[in-house]
C-alpha cells in the first residue's frame, strides 16, 4: 500500500492544476455551456494530466541525484529511495501510453499536439533544461501547447492573443521560479539544479522577471480591449478583469523575490490572498462572458 502511495506522489497530481490552460479555449470561446464541448475538454484535460505525470516520473528518475541534495526535493519517492528507478520508469511509460490512448478518442490534430508536448518536455528533461533561458522558454512552450490543444480538442480557433497571454505569463512564472530558487538556496542552488547559473545572477533574473511580468500584464490588457474580445463579448467590460490579474502578478512577484514560493501550485497551497484573486478573476470573467 505504501508503494502505491509513493507512485501516486511520483505522478504529482497536485500539479495537474497547471493543465487548466487546456480549458482556456473552452472558457473564452463561450462553449462552456455546450455539454459536448465540456466533454471533449474534460478528455483533453485528462490526457494532459496523464502526459504531464509521465514527464514528472521520468524527470524524477533523471534528477534523483540532484534532488537528493535539495532540502525539500530529497523527500521525493525516487530521490529518497522509497521507489526504485525501474518502477518509476515503468510508471512513466505506462502514463505516457495511457495519455496517447486517451488522445486517440479526440480529433487527430489533438493527438499531434499532445505528441508535440511530449517531444518538447522530453527534450527539456533530457538535457535542454540545463541551458539557461532556453529552459524557461521550453517550459513556456509547454503551457502554450496546452492552451492550443484545448482549442483543437473542442474544434474552435485559438486566438493569437490567448497564445501570447499564455506565453508571457509562463515566462514570468519560469523566471520567478529560478529567482526564488536562487534566493532560497543561495550557492547551494548549483548543487540541486545543474544549469548555467551564471546567466541567472540576481540582477539578470530581476530584469527577466520584470520584463516578462510587464509583457504578461500588457498583453492581457490589450487582449481585453481587442476588437476580437469586444466584438465577441458585445459589451467591452472585460478590461475590468485586469485588476485581479495585476494584483495576483504583483503578489507572486513579491513572494518569489523573497524566496518564499517556487510556482503557482505552491502559491495556491500557501497564499489565500493569491487564491482569492484568482477566484475573483474567474467570477468576473464568468459574469462578463455569460451574464
Amino acid at each position: 500500500m505504501r508503494g502505491l502511495y509513493n507512485l501516486v506522489l511520483l505522478a504529482r497530481p497536485s500539479h495537474w492544476l497547471k493543465n487548466v490552460f487546456v480549458l482556456a479555449a473552452l472558457l473564452f470561446s463561450r462553449e462552456v455551456t455546450d455539454p459536448r464541448a465540456i466533454g471533449l475538454a474534460a478528455v483533453a484535460f485528462a490526457a494532459f494530466c496523464l502526459a504531464s505525470s509521465a514527464i514528472y516520473a521520468l524527470n524524477d528518475v533523471l534528477d534523483r541525484k540532484e534532488d537528493a541534495r535539495h532540502p525539500v526535493k530529497r523527500e521525493r519517492p525516487v530521490a529518497s529511495g522509497r521507489t526504485s528507478v525501474g518502477a518509476a520508469v515503468a510508471l512513466g511509460v505506462l502514463l505516457m501510453v495511457s495519455a496517447l490512448a486517451v488522445a486517440l478518442t479526440l480529433p487527430c490534430p489533438f493527438l499531434l499536439t499532445l505528441v508535440a508536448y511530449l517531444v518538447v518536455t522530453l527534450a527539456y528533461i533530457g538535457g535542454l533544461k540545463r541551458i539557461a533561458v532556453l529552459d524557461v522558454l521550453l517550459i513556456a512552450l509547454g503551457f502554450v501547447i496546452r492552451a492550443y490543444a484545448g482549442g483543437v480538442a473542442i474544434g474552435v480557433p485559438v486566438s493569437p492573443w490567448l497564445i501570447l497571454c499564455t506565453l508571457t505569463l509562463a515566462l514570468f512564472l519560469g523566471f520567478a521560479k529560478r529567482k526564488s530558487e536562487r534566493v532560497a538556496l543561495g550557492e547551494a542552488a548549483a548543487e540541486t539544479r545543474l544549469i548555467e547559473w551564471q546567466a541567472y545572477e540576481d540582477k539578470a533574473l530581476d530584469h527577466m522577471m520584470t520584463v516578462s511580468a510587464a509583457l504578461a500584464i500588457a498583453t492581457y490588457m490589450l487582449y481585453t480591449v481587442s476588437p476580437e474580445m469586444t466584438t465577441h463579448v458585445v459589451r467591452p467590460w472585460m478590461f475590468l478583469t485586469v485588476l485581479p490579474v495585476v494584483y495576483a502578478m504583483f503578489r507572486f512577484y513579491r513572494l518569489a523575490i523573497a524566496g518564499r514560493v517556487t510556482g503557482p501550485v505552491e502559491m495556491v497551497r500557501r497564499d489565500p490572498a493569491f487564491v482569492g484573486s484568482l477566484v475573483v478573476w474567474v467570477g468576473m470573467v464568468a459574469v462578463i462572458l455569460f451574464v
